[in-house]
């Protein structure tokens, strides 16, 4: 770069002006460098001119005297056939030399003999001629500076006069005497116009060697701007004009050193950039950090003032144990241990499997024992997706979540009844219980619906445990806690929690339940929930119809909702009626169950209903082997009729089906083992058969095997994703059906 300032600097001393100083000597001796050659070029220019001029001034020269000859040829011709006069003769040749455009001297004519006859000029004397020439030329006439041409007459011009003697012969000659010498102000014209070119030619020399010596000093100018930007560390100084040539080599040179430099000034941005980059990647990690550590401290001391929050009121719940029930003082305790559990440790909410229907029966009575105190009926309702899986969580948990669900609900006002309601949310992509508790009323206090809101623990005091430990379960385990609450309509106070779940393979499912209850909506829920049970349910609410249908079918399990009155005669023989029944189980409120014992014997009564309890039952009954019921779903009577041959001798009771309608009615009346169903069908296609069938709970695990004549692998895998377990084809062989049996376990192999 040092280098770069001292050319810049001595640039601008020299070009100060735009013109080098020693412009002047350079132009002079550009001039002298020229002269010389102009001048050799001029006279070497002239010489050729006048030679060529010479030439060409002979050449015309001597074809204007042979056209002169020729012309007096015609006109002695002319003459001699006219007279033989020499002295008029004479005259004429005097005339035509006259009227000559060229420097003619003498003419004249001579006859066969060369003898003179006639000359243009009388004084002078006639060159002689040597010898007789037969055509037209030119000889050089010794020391005179003159020519001599000389043409024969043309033979026969004399035979005109014939009778005349003439002194003329035949052939006669014509000689025309002239000078060749040329003017000597001929030979300035060339060199006039030679000189005008050589000083033209002068003038565009120097013009172009100003013009020249101007592009120069330009050029170096801008060689030395360039040089200042370069060594100004700025970018993009190639020189991409077009300079003279001896400055090319320089201006290769400088784009040269300019790129490079360029390729380190780049290199030398790219990584102050990659610093900076680093720069600010470093102090936002700084910032995240100092941000991180602020939160933490925010969130230590936020902890700090919960623990002793949390201290504190389990200190007033220690102080004020005299103040509630022992029984509502332990589950107090319990839920504000846990509420803390979850709330200050890494909480663990997976746990052993648990089925929630029996896990539900060995509870029932400790949970309505928390509502005895009130006079609050409690009634229970689940799903029938509780008796198919089994959920991976504490007992002890669980157990004391839904204690604290139903001590929220007993905060409500003119409360009288609450619906607990379990539901095993097994959809989706990851499955859910959901606890509800809805209750009527008017609804949950103002207080109550403020701290069901708030997101505060701070606000939750040692009374409140059950609502801190629905809140901070609901917290950890990524799920909800809800609450409904208006004035005269009651209150719904619902937990979602995620669970892992497992399935659980039900060990004897029952063909036919009848359920009688007077209350119409407690009726449909129970037959609702007992769907995962049982093939066929039959629903009743009159006693009259109770009595015609235990009169008439036989039921595999009799479940009877007693209603409050008990109509005792009317009822005895209903009682005996169900003795024909293989099992029956009656439920009664817990306010009436006595009643019920006393007034009716025989009458096996019980007030906490839930599924576990039929399960039982239904597993202590004798199993009838070999029962599995098989659907065979075909449009085609040929192919039902070849299915019915290959099962004769099968230990299956087989349906058939014709279209979707009888498919979807022999489902709602039947629980079937599997289904073997056929893809075109008139009113419903297969598929859409499968995805409806799969929405219904006892047929989530059914098998369901596709029966068709052909298929595309794009078709096996639809069949497939709406929920068909494998795929047969028409016409079905006997060894693929027997291993179809056998894989699903309704024969043996």
């Amino acid at each position: 770069m040092h280098c770069g300032t001292i050319l810049v600097a001595t640039a601008k001393s020299h070009y100060s002006n735009g013109i080098p100083n020693d412009g002047n000597i350079i132009l002079t001796n550009t001039f002298k460098q020229l002269i010389a050659p102009w001048l050799l070029a001029l006279v070497l220019a002239w010489l050729l001119v006048v030679l060529w001029l010479n030439n060409e001034s002979r050449n015309q020269q001597l074809q204007q005297i042979q056209q002169l000859a020729i012309t007096v040829n015609y006109a002695v011709q002319a003459n001699l056939s006219a007279n033989n006069d020499h002295q008029q003769l004479a005259n004429q040749l005097t005339q035509i030399q006259a009227s000559a455009t060229r420097a003619v001297e003498q003419i004249a004519a001579y006859n066969a003999q060369r003898q003179l006859i006639a000359s243009s000029v009388a004084s002078a004397t006639a060159p002689v001629l040597g010898v007789a020439p037969k055509t037209y030329q030119v000889s050089a006439l010794a020391g005179k500076g003159t020519q001599l041409a000389v043409l024969p007459i043309s033979t026969g011009l004399a035979k005109a006069q014939s009778d005349i003697a003439s002194p003329i012969p035949d052939n006669g000659y014509i000689a025309v005497v002239f000078s060749t010498a040329q003017p000597w102000f001929i030979w300035l014209v060339p060199l006039a116009l030679l000189a005008a070119a050589m000083a033209i030619g002068l003038a565009f020399s120097s013009g172009a060697i100003r013009r020249e010596q101007l592009k120069l000093a330009t050029d170096i100018e801008l060689l030395a701007h360039n040089l200042q930007r370069l060594q100004n560390a700025r970018q993009d100084c190639q020189i991409s004009e077009r300079l003279v040539a001896p400055l090319k080599p320089l201006q290769l040179a400088f784009n040269e050193l300019a790129g490079k430099l360029d390729q380190h000034q780049q290199s030398a941005e790219q990584l102050i950039q990659q610093l900076n980059q680093r720069v600010r990647q470093h102090n936002s990690e700084v910032a995240g950090l100092e941000q991180q550590r602020n939160q933490l401290a925010t969130d230590q001391q936020l902890q700090r003032r919960q623990i002793c929050h949390w201290f504190a009121q389990s200190r007033l719940l220690w102080q004020r144990r005299d103040q509630v029930q022992p029984a509502q003082l332990q589950h107090l305790s319990k839920m504000h241990l846990l509420a803390g559990y979850y709330q200050f440790a890494d909480a663990d909410t997976q746990g052993p499997s648990l089925m929630l229907t029996h896990w539900l029966a060995e509870h029932i009575k400790e949970f309505n024992e928390v509502a005895a105190a009130t006079s609050v009926v409690l009634e229970w309702h689940e799903h029938p997706d509780n008796q198919a899986y089994a959920i991976k969580y504490y007992a002890d948990t669980l157990k004391s979540l839904l204690h604290a669900l139903i001590m929220v609900a007993l905060r409500g006002e003119d409360l009288s009844k609450i619906t607990i309601s379990i539901q095993l949310q097994s959809t989706g992509q990851q499955p859910a219980l959901r606890l509800t508790a809805a209750c009527n009323g008017n609804g949950l206090p103002g207080h109550c619906r403020e701290l069901m809101q708030t997101d505060d623990v701070l606000d939750l005091q040692w009374s409140d445990a059950d609502i801190a430990l629905l809140k901070a379960a609901a917290r950890v385990a990524g799920g909800s806690f809800t609450s409904q609450s208006l004035d005269g309509l009651g209150s719904i106070v619902e937990l979602t929690i995620p669970v892992q779940t497992e399935s659980a393979n039900l060990k004897n499912m029952q063909q036919h339940i009848l359920v009688f209850d007077v209350d119409d909506e407690r009726l449909q829920q129970r037959c609702f929930a007992l769907s995962g049970l049982a093939s066929q349910i039959t629903k009743c609410t009159t006693l009259s119809e109770l009595e015609h249908l235990i009169q008439s079918k036989k039921f595999d399990i009799v479940l009877l909702f007693l209603p409050p009155a008990t109509d005792s005669p009317h009822w005895q023989k209903i009682i005996h009626c169900t003795r024909q029944q293989p099992a029956v189980l009656s439920f009664a409120a817990a306010d009436m169950l006595s009643k019920w014992q006393s007034a009716l014997s025989g009458v096996q009564a019980s007030d906490d209903f839930c599924l576990a309890v039929v399960q039982t039952l239904s597993d202590q009954l004798p199993k009838e082997p070999n029962l599995q019921h098989i659907l065979v779903v075909d449009d085609n009577e040929t192919n039902l009729a070849f299915v019915q041959v290959l099962l004769k001798n099968k230990p299956l009771v087989l349906h058939t089906a014709t279209s979707a309608a009888q498919v979807f009615i022999l489902c709602e009346k039947h629980r079937f083992d599997m289904i073997l169903l056929d893809i075109q069908l008139p009113d419903m296609s297969g598929v859409e058969i499968t995805k409806q069938l799969r929405q219904m709970p006892q047929y989530r695990q059914t098998p369901i095997v596709a029966f068709t004549a052909h298929a595309m692998p794009a078709e096996v895998e639809t069949y497939r994703a709406a929920g068909m377990d494998d795929i047969v084809f028409k016409p079905l062989e006997p060894a693929r059906l027997d291993s179809l049996l056998a894989r699903f376990s309704l024969t043996s192999h």
